[in-house]
């Protein structure tokens, strides 16, 4: 477990330092510099790139964690699995322009009514893709070698540092929104570049290829796994950013703009779980090789109190300071308010999962992942088509929601039925009750006159009110070790200072 503290821990300072620059950036920078329709567009562009991206990578991502453990051997240089990573999913890229160009006319009839600016900036979906998805396939190569930090690095602080550069030349006009849009996509290559550089430097890694290692048995279930891990992958994906482009269709890309900010803040309490499936994922894959079902499920029961521990926390910092945020906004992303509960709320739940979609897909069952999914894109799409048109942003964020939830509680039924494994520890009921009485108290609180002095003192307020209690009671030890070390550190940190 130690190497999942040690990484879980830098990714999340590193993801945490990118919130606060996200923080500046999305709700400070993009609704006072960017029209909410501009703003819209660049999430519509992500969210189509997104997607696109999971369908060009064939399922290489998922593959690369599941079957590492076989070509893992750094004097071999892993036995030419870096060619083979890298070039499916060119094939795969060079279908996708075939897509693209093909159904342009289809794609663009489906945008042009409310979403017309989409139109003209329809073919910069294609170099962002490919950015997005050769970045992507990089760091799941990475995470394979036990090492995601730098790609954590480069997606959470250069992108946004890269952002916030053109945001400035864009605001003192020194160039256009076009060049503004080249630089936003130009960005994506920036830090795909950076990786690519890293791993052969780190890894000492080539491209030479090494088919003599892979027999036909390898390839037929290397295959087969691909095939539902593309299917599964780009479900997951649809359903991630289904939200945004039905409502830029049926919206508006300014309703778009308001709600992708708005999602932005309920979602920032996810950071945890990212960080911790990622270094996971790939402790899993070579546990499962080895048949290790004890070290899995410690993994998964501690991965849920954790996470848990974690979003219970942002929870209550997020929900509290929502009408201060609303504040700092222009007034038209004002309706956002229920957005943030709803998505906030619906991730605390996917945090209490754990990592189960990690254990199902470097599992035997991995088909499982597919089927569920694909009963998610149906929910999502009906209860998004429905809602938006009546509700809006609001309608969006409840589609978006129940996916989540339904997903999870699929995932955590077939963990159960097919490994007797389930993450619920009595710890969570404790947190629960700590996290329900810091609200309660804190809502009892009036409002200060400045927002920026509010936040710092309600934030300072919660988080003594709920963290004492945990560190108290030692709901989780491993928790408790890393506040105690943390602490310890930045106090050796100022005894050199001084």
């Amino acid at each position: 477990m130690g190497i999942i503290v040690s990484q879980s821990v830098r990714n999340t300072i590193i993801s945490y330092f990118g919130v606060a620059l996200g923080f500046v950036i999305t709700i400070w920078m993009y609704p006072n510099i960017l029209q909410p329709e501009q703003y819209g567009l660049t999430r519509v562009l992500l969210s189509l790139a997104m997607v696109s991206t999971q369908f060009a990578n064939l399922g290489t991502q998922n593959t690369i964690i599941r079957y590492f453990p076989l070509f893992r051997d750094k004097e071999k240089n892993h036995h030419g699995s870096l060619f083979l990573s890298l070039s499916i999913p060119f094939v795969g890229l060079i279908i996708l322009a075939c897509i693209l160009y093909l159904f342009q006319p289809t794609i663009i009839h489906y945008f042009i009514e409310k979403s017309e600016l989409l139109v003209d900036y329809y073919w910069f979906i294609l170099p962002l893709a490919f950015f997005i998805l050769f970045f992507h396939v990089l760091s799941s190569y990475v995470r394979a070698l036990y090492d995601t930090v730098m790609s954590s690095f480069l997606m959470n602080i250069v992108v946004r540092l890269l952002t916030a550069l053109i945001l400035i030349l864009y605001f003192f006009n020194w160039i256009t929104f076009f060049e503004f849009i080249v630089g936003f996509v130009a960005t994506y290559g920036i830090i795909m570049l950076g990786l690519l550089i890293y791993t052969y430097r780190e890894f000492e890694v080539d491209l030479k290829p090494e088919f003599e290692f892979l027999r036909s048995t390898l390839l037929k279930s290397m295959g087969n796994y691909s095939l539902y891990a593309f299917f599964g992958g780009l479900a997951t994906i649809i359903v991630s950013n289904i939200d945004i482009i039905m409502l830029s269709s049926l919206a508006g890309l300014s309703e778009t703009g308001i709600y992708a900010i708005a999602f932005y803040i309920g979602s920032a309490i996810t950071i945890p779980r990212k960080s911790v499936y990622q270094i996971s994922s790939p402790l899993i894959s070579d546990a499962f090789n080895n048949k290790n079902f004890d070290f899995i499920e410690d993994i998964y029961r501690r991965s849920s109190l954790n996470m848990v521990i974690a979003g219970g926390l942002l929870f209550c910092l997020v929900v509290p300071n929502i009408d201060n945020l609303m504040t700092l906004l222009p007034a038209d992303y004002s309706g956002g308010v229920l957005v943030i509960i709803v998505i906030a709320s619906a991730n605390v739940f996917s945090m209490a999962a754990g990592v189960n979609g990690a254990i199902i897909l470097n599992s035997k069952y991995y088909h499982f992942d597919l089927y569920s999914t694909i009963t998610l894109i149906v929910i999502t799409v009906i209860l998004n088509y429905l809602l938006i048109p009546v509700y809006g942003i609001l309608g969006a964020a409840i589609g978006t929601a129940s996916a989540i939830v339904i997903y999870n509680i699929l995932k955590l039924t077939y963990v159960w039925i097919r490994f007797s494994m389930q993450p619920f520890e009595h710890q969570i009921l404790y947190i629960l009750a700590i996290g329900a009485i810091t609200l309660l108290i804190i809502f009892q609180i009036p409002t200060l006159l400045n927002p920026y002095v509010d936040i710092l003192v309600r934030s300072t307020l919660i988080t003594g009110l709920y963290l004492v209690p945990t560190l108290g009671l030692k709901i989780s030890e491993q928790f408790n070790e890393l506040v105690f070390n943390s602490l310890n550190t930045i106090k050796d940190a100022i005894r050199k200072i001084i």
